[in-house]
């Protein structure tokens, strides 16, 4: 029965083809192969949308959101604007961001780009940060609460200084923009 069903539809093809046109009969090839190939586009694209993770919602603080919200975790005013100059250069005040990976395989998180390897223990399980020493998972530093973050950076700073951060050196160690308009 099958095998009939395959033969009739050679046929039905193969009549088709020749009351067709020549123009016809040589595009045939070409729209089958765009049919099967629009076909698979629009299934991969559904497959993706389907099966993609949800999007991670990465907040883009303002300046003077960030100023306000540090004074609040008791950052001093004559302070704010550098711990912004850090900020901005080391993760344009966004929350999320987990930069690219240093050379020893760990990563940098949130805010001020705090090491994996030294101060935050990854979650993924990986076995080269050495030290945990603010005590904090590294994802707690990647919230939009960044009451950790902020905890974490202040004990880098009490122990190694501002210089911890690069952007220091090249960008916040010179006359920095004032934040009394963020208290006005």
């Amino acid at each position: 029965m099958q095998m009939s069903h395959q033969i009739d539809s050679r046929r039905n093809r193969q009549r088709h083809q020749m009351s067709a046109t020549p123009a016809q009969r040589t595009l045939a090839p070409f729209v089958s192969i765009a049919t099967v190939t629009t076909t698979t586009i629009f299934c991969c694209i559904w497959l993706l949308l389907v099966n993609a993770p949800a999007p991670i919602q990465m907040r883009r603080l303002q300046r003077c959101e960030l100023a306000s919200q540090l004074y609040i975790l008791d950052v001093p005013k004559s302070e704010l604007a550098l711990w912004l100059c850090i900020a901005q250069y080391e993760s344009r005040y966004n929350t999320h961001v987990v930069g690219n990976r240093n050379a020893d395989g760990s990563s940098d998180y949130g805010l001020f780009q705090i090491s994996g390897r030294y101060w935050c223990q990854p979650d993924n399980g990986t076995k080269y940060y050495a030290f945990n020493e603010c005590n904090v998972k590294c994802s707690a530093l990647l919230l939009d609460d960044i009451t950790e973050a902020v905890g974490c950076a202040r004990i880098i700073q009490r122990r190694q200084g501002w210089t911890a951060w690069s952007v220091y050196t090249f960008y916040c160690n010179r006359t920095l923009r004032n934040v009394d308009d963020c208290f006005e």
